[in-house]
């Protein structure tokens, strides 16, 4: 009789479950027994390109939105004076949703269980957050005030981080060790692609001098445009990609075995459940800081002790910070456990915080401190520069860092958009700032590509690939919540001033700190020698 006849697990069954069992209490690291070595087959280029293409139409989309549409729109719903907090008042809520909806999302993608997991883990939820992100950009275009523009744009960032997490979680479900820099590059290619395509549409169609109605259309037109090129390039992905085997359908088939030769157990998944008492605990103790932390501002401001307050914004961005370190833990994250993860999630913060002040800025910056006259084009004109140089550095330094070392590209990286900030400094002429956004650039795309690398080198679980993934993600949105409440506030007390140059300088030199702390703290990964 054979084992599923007689109601015993298989051999291969019994081995897998010993197998997960060392993976579960082995000591972490870089390919340790609880993220041992698994081969995955070479991917031909056609797959390479069809899982990349995504991030073509993410960036398109998250370019003409975050760069151009909404510091236009914007600006033209509050005029000058208070630009710099009105756009962080959008920005912010869907900067934080994001926080909480990446790692959230990716680890219900890694349980996903049933009839739609036969279609895949990941697929399910890259269609369905990107047509709820369309929806939310349309909702976006129809808004008349910043209170309906806010509260859709943390709509769109919680659908379109249902289906990034689950989307990144691809590249080391499908993509093997030796392929990884090379896959990286690529999409840093098409990402890079992408920010060309998203400025240059949005840059066209909007001009904040025109007269409402004609401002408007053109309006739909960016809004829809981007829409349009965000669903086409999602459908070719999940069209071309299989999940049959991945390294995640490779974990959970012994699962499926189980189910099949012992019906009579309910076969448990090997991570913690979801509503443990130290889940529990988290949240309210998390809860419990936070209450904490605003009353304690709340009475600073009441009392006027030194006259220095504490302002709206400060308040959320204390708040946030706390939430973060609260959702951290929620989804596992243990420094000392994992220290390699650590390092990566702590050099992408710092990276991140430094590319997007400058690029959420950028805008106001032309305006306001070199002083074009159309900071639309200009803005354009700098991001295709930017784009263009990329191009050169993206696919290069991915091969290089499979051969040569993903640290060496960090250092490079970082240092170069150190400089750009040095430039914008101690220059604000046109000429110079555009010369300036090459190197930014060079920088930017050699980061980029090997950003994915470097993560998918320490994830610290083969089981729960989506749910690191977003944890990873996490240091991409903070920054977007601290860069504007730092910035916005900084730049419209110069522009009160009448100093509006100073206050650009002072922001740049805070973004230089930023660039040279990563090229730091990535010394200090130890799974990734070089």
């Amino acid at each position: 009789m054979t084992a599923q006849q007689t109601g015993q697990p298989s051999q291969r069954t019994q081995q897998t479950d010993e197998a997960m069992q060392e993976q579960d209490t082995a000591p972490p690291g870089f390919i340790t027994p609880r993220r041992p070595a698994m081969h995955l087959p070479k991917l031909r280029w056609q797959l390479i390109l069809a899982i990349s293409v995504f991030y073509f139409g993410l960036s398109f989309q998250g370019t003409a939105l975050g760069l151009i549409i909404l510091p236009s729109q914007v600006l033209k719903m509050v005029g000058d004076v208070q630009k710099g907090e009105a756009l962080a008042f959008v920005l912010i809520p869907g900067a934080f949703a994001s926080l909480l909806a990446n790692p959230f999302f990716g680890m219900l993608s890694d349980q996903m269980r049933g009839r739609l997991a036969a279609w895949g883990r990941r697929r399910p939820y890259i269609l369905a957050g990107t047509l709820v992100s369309a929806g939310g950009l349309i909702w976006m275009a129809m808004a008349r005030d910043i209170a309906s523009l806010a509260v859709a744009n943390v709509l769109v960032q919680l659908a379109s981080n249902a289906a990034q997490a689950p989307f990144h979680a691809l590249l080391p479900d499908l993509v093997p060790q030796e392929q990884r820099g090379l896959v990286s590059g690529v999409m840093g290619l098409l990402t890079v692609s992408g920010t060309i395509g998203g400025a240059i549409i949005a840059g066209l169609f909007l001009d904040a001098t025109q007269p409402p109605a004609m401002y408007q259309r053109g309006l739909w037109l960016a809004y829809g445009i981007s829409i349009a090129v965000l669903v086409a390039c999602m459908l070719i992905t999940i069209v071309s990609v299989r999940e049959r085997m991945t390294a995640s359908a490779r974990i959970a088939a012994p699962e499926a075995e189980r189910a099949v030769a012992i019906p009579s157990l309910t076969v448990q998944r090997r991570s913690r459940p979801w509503l443990t008492r130290s889940t529990l605990l988290n949240i309210v103790g998390t809860l419990a800081i936070a209450g904490v932390a605003w009353a304690a501002m709340t009475v600073w401001n009441g009392l006027h002790l030194t006259g220095l307050q504490i302002s709206g914004d400060g308040k959320q961005v204390i708040l946030e910070v706390i939430a973060t370190i609260g959702i951290l833990r929620l989804f596992d994250f243990h420094p000392r456990r994992d220290p390699d993860f650590a390092w990566v999630l702590l050099t992408r913060l710092v990276m991140m915080l430094g590319i997007s002040t400058i690029q959420t800025f950028l805008f106001f910056y032309m305006r306001d401190a070199v002083g074009t006259p159309h900071p639309e084009q200009q803005t354009t004109n700098f991001v295709i520069i930017i784009s263009l140089t990329s191009l050169i550095s993206a696919l290069g330094a991915g091969w290089l860092s499979d051969h040569y070392g993903r640290k060496r590209m960090v250092y490079i990286s970082g240092g170069l958009m150190a400089m750009v900030s040095l430039i914008f400094i101690v220059t604000h002429a046109l000429p110079m700032v555009l010369a300036a956004g090459g190197l930014f650039g060079l920088g930017y795309g050699a980061y980029l590509c090997v950003d994915w690398a470097l993560v998918a080198d320490v994830l610290p679980s083969q089981q729960d690939f989506a749910r690191d993934m977003g944890v990873w993600n996490i240091a991409n949105a903070l920054p977007r919540v601290i860069a504007p409440v730092v910035a916005g506030p900084l730049i419209d007390t110069f522009a009160r001033l009448h100093q509006p140059v100073l206050g650009f300088q002072l922001l740049f030199a805070v973004t230089m700190v930023y660039c040279l702390l990563g090229t730091v703290t990535v010394r200090y990964i130890r799974g990734v020698k070089r």
